[in-house]
């Protein structure tokens, strides 16, 4: 045990030894970490076992250079303005982080080491020459702006066609809302925001009535239209992109113009049976979101508040046309059993064919069962057929059936009786509600 003791002391005290050896071989400028305010520095260690240690080790570099830059940048410089069309202070401070560290990832190391299975590097950006490529990248980023900004202007009564340009500018401004943006010709950030909050008054759209009517589940399709001019001159917008949205109806965005300023939005078929369902009208900004690149550009574009001018749709129930028979030698009299199941799933009839969406046929055949001579009982059978067509078009839209349906009764006419009686309950307890679900209840 003794033995075993002193061995352990022996390969403690030589890994101490290497230790401290490494130690005192390690370059000084891991050891001392000395920090120079005129660089924005990042020492990382990473091991050398993980795959692409060194392209890992760079790129923790370039997000620390990037959280030291929007550090300086808040500490140093404020946003202008709290919140700057949508996109906070703090928002602003996050993009600058996030676009300095992509800018970041070709920065190269200023001094690097390899020991024991660990890479140390030093990666270091002059904060002087730094700010100077910055200012001047604003200052071209200005000049190209205020070019877009007179081919906007110039195409200013096509706001369709202008919006592109205006978008382009705020696309180059928003890396520098925390740099001055002034120039002779005046502060190109607040030219831009003026001009996107004007487009909001410029672009009148609105729908050409308030209200229409529709028939919920019918194969009847309406038309919403809607109208866009240029406010202050009055002519039709046809580059406009409109788009309608609305809980129960699903539409096809965005949607152009006639030479006119008209707009269309077809609407197929109404499922939803609320009675009254609005459908809103608006500027569809999405459309224009893909020429943007800068994510705080993006963020300030969603934030311009456009209006939504709503319709509302006054929705009625279909109605169906029943036509019911009974087959047999005995007269029917249950069609208006069958016309309060009806009413009892909210379902209307109409008194023409031709003022129905649906067809209802039911078809009820009576066939001779046996006579059970000891128990002196006639027992009838009934093959029930129903069909929801559609009467315009002929096709049957869905068919269903029940055969065999067994009845009873001490004579032959009271079976058959029955055997209606009791078709008409199986069909206001479940036939009609499995008939109808997927079309007209759903």
């Amino acid at each position: 045990l003794s033995e075993m003791r002193k061995g352990c002391f022996y390969l403690i005290c030589l890994f101490c030894l290497v230790s401290c050896t490494a130690n005192k071989n390690a370059p000084d400028w891991i050891q001392s970490q000395e920090h120079n305010p005129a660089y924005f520095s990042s020492l990382v260690h990473v091991k050398t076992s993980i795959p692409k240690y060194k392209d890992m080790a760079r790129e923790m570099a370039a997000n620390d250079i990037a959280m030291q830059i929007s550090t300086y940048i808040e500490t140093e410089t404020q946003v202008s303005q709290t919140e700057i069309m949508g996109i906070s202070h703090s928002e602003y401070i996050s993009h600058i982080r996030s676009s300095s560290s992509t800018q970041l990832k070709n920065l190269s190391p200023l001094k690097s080491y390899e020991t024991g299975g660990t890479y140390y590097v030093l990666y270091r950006l002059n904060k002087a020459e730094y700010y100077a490529d910055r200012a001047r990248q604003r200052d071209l980023a200005i000049s190209r702006a205020q070019d877009l900004i007179a081919q906007y202007d110039s195409a200013a009564e096509q706001p369709g066609i202008a919006i592109p340009y205006l978008l382009s500018a705020l696309d180059l401004i928003s890396e520098y809302l925390d740099m001055n943006l002034s120039s002779p010709k005046g502060n190109i950030a607040g030219e831009i925001f003026l001009r996107l909050n004007q487009l909001t008054h410029i672009i009148d759209y609105r729908w050409n009535t308030g209200t229409v009517s529709a028939i919920a589940k019918a194969n009847k399709s309406i038309t919403l239209e809607a109208k866009v001019i240029h406010h202050d001159s009055g002519e039709a917008l046809s580059n406009i992109p409109l788009g309608a949205s609305s809980e129960s109806i699903v539409f096809s965005n965005p949607r152009f113009g006639d030479p006119e300023g008209r707009y269309i939005f077809p609407v197929d078929r109404i499922d939803s049976l609320d009675p009254i369902q609005r459908v809103d009208l608006y500027f569809d900004k999405d459309h224009y979101s893909s020429l943007l690149q800068n994510q705080a550009a993006l963020k300030i574009w969603q934030a311009v508040n456009f209006n939504t001018k709503s319709l509302e749709i006054n929705v009625s129930k279909p109605l169906v046309f029943l036509d019911y028979a009974y087959l047999s030698a005995f007269q029917g009299g249950y069609r208006e059993s069958v016309a309060g199941a009806l009413a009892n799933l909210n379902i209307g009839i109409a008194a023409k064919l031709d003022e129905a969406e649906y067809l209802l046929k039911i078809r009820i055949e009576a066939k001779p069962g046996k006579y059970i001579n000891n128990m002196k009982h006639y027992t009838s059978l009934a093959d029930i057929r129903l069909s929801l067509i559609d009467p315009v078009s002929g096709a049957t839209v869905n068919y269903l059936e029940h055969t065999d349906l067994k009845s009873g009764a001490a004579t032959r006419e009271e079976a058959e009786r029955n055997a209606e009686r009791d078709s008409a309950t199986l069909i206001g307890d479940s036939l009609l509600y499995r008939l109808l679900y997927m079309h007209l209840l759903k």
